[in-house]
C-alpha cells in the first residue's frame, strides 16, 4: 500500500491510501485503487504537488502540476 499526499497551492493537504497508482501527465491526474478496492483519482490543479510514500515511509515518486 502507498500513501498519496497532495499539497495544494493554497497549502491544504489531502492524504489518501492506495494501490496500483498510475500518473497521467497530460491530465495531471493520479489514478489509483483505494483501500475498498475501488478505482479513484486525484486531479492536480496548477501548482499542486503530490508525493507517493511507501510503507517504509520513503517518498518513491513526486508529481507536480506546473502548467501555467
Amino acid at each position: 500500500m502507498f500513501t498519496i499526499k497532495v499539497t495544494t497551492v493554497s497549502g491544504n493537504e489531502v492524504i489518501e491510501s492506495g494501490y496500483g497508482i498510475q500518473w497521467s501527465p497530460w491530465a495531471h491526474k493520479l489514478n489509483y485503487t483505494d483501500h475498498n478496492n475501488c478505482g479513484d483519482d486525484l486531479t492536480l490543479q496548477p501548482g499542486d504537488k503530490a508525493e507517493i510514500i511507501n510503507s517504509a515511509g520513503k517518498t518513491v515518486a513526486h508529481y507536480v502540476n506546473d502548467s501555467k
